[in-house]
């Protein structure tokens, strides 16, 4: 059976941290901290079995944002430092990455919602799946449905979250999830919001003027005076949250497009001698049958 003509494009330290501290205290027959790698080892081959795809890639962050510190220079100041154990497992899951075939995207001073949204811009009529818990990226989901996220769920399945689900979940569209999240901001990434604006209220506004931009335009017309004058008084960091959480759409600095991400075949070998480095005896059995489906001759 042909591969699926598909694309899957992966939050790499996204995934890497919900594995960090979703499995604590897994250590390698040295001592070393493995739980970061076994997660996202797992979840890769998950990822094989379940979507099957032709382009690849882990994306990950790399540096400061500069338009966003430059808007913002508090951005993200609260979130604290990687912790020094899953610092340790960065070099090992590299490693892993490229034996199993998964090319890795980054760009200097770019943050992964915004290269994965710039990858995504050119997957033509490829179904293009997306796994992140990143609510900014819930503004590329498409009423076509192809292209959707994936989120992890407790019982170890992969959720799908598409056009209606954004809508079920924030009340609003994707087209309208940047007004909606400017007005809310985000603590996690210290952005102040509009005082007084919650979820309700920023779907109820958008729902009656439309965009942020347009509120702003027509302010004297909303009907509760408390959230008038708050308005008022926030325009501006309205408009610059509105920059703010805007997907920046460049592609990478060196990309040369899709083929870039293009599936690379797995050195089965290579990550059977990884996983008994690591220690991950229950990860043999898997990638044995990983290989042997893969080396199974075609009969039709």
């Amino acid at each position: 059976m042909p591969i699926p003509d598909r694309i899957v494009l992966v939050d790499g330290y996204a995934q890497l941290y919900r594995a960090f501290h979703g499995i604590p205290g897994l250590a390698g027959p040295q001592g070393q901290p493995t739980n970061a790698l076994y997660g996202l080892a797992r979840l890769l081959l998950k990822l094989d079995e379940e979507l099957p795809h032709i382009f690849g890639t882990v994306v990950f962050d790399r540096g400061r944002p500069a338009r966003r510190m430059e808007l913002l220079p508090t951005y993200k100041a609260t979130r604290p430092p990687m912790p020094d154990t899953l610092r340790a497992q960065l070099p090992s899951i590299r490693e892993w990455l490229a034996a199993a075939g998964w090319p890795v995207v980054e760009d200097d001073g770019r943050e992964a919602d915004d290269l994965i949204a710039a990858i995504a811009q050119e997957r033509g009529t490829r179904e293009t799946a997306i796994l992140s818990h990143d609510k900014d990226l819930a503004q590329l989901a498409t009423a076509d449905g192809a292209v959707y996220l994936l989120k992890n769920c407790t019982q170890g399945g992969l959720e799908v979250m598409g056009y209606g689900a954004v809508v079920d979940k924030f009340g609003v569209p994707p087209n309208r999830l940047r007004d909606y999240l400017a007005m809310l901001g985000d603590s996690s990434d210290n952005i102040p919001g509009v005082p007084g604006v919650g979820a309700k209220t920023a779907a109820a506004l958008l729902a009656q003027f439309g965009s942020a931009e347009h509120l702003l335009d027509h302010v004297e017309d909303v009907a509760n005076p408390r959230i008038r004058e708050s308005l008022r008084g926030s325009a501006e960091i309205l408009r610059r949250n509105l920059q703010l959480v805007e997907l920046d759409l460049r592609p990478p600095s060196a990309w040369t497009g899709l083929e870039q991400i293009r599936r690379r075949a797995p050195d089965w070998a290579k990550l059977r001698e990884l996983a008994l480095a690591a220690g991950f005896k229950s990860l043999l059995a898997t990638l044995d049958k990983h290989r042997l489906a893969e080396e199974a001759p075609m009969l039709f």
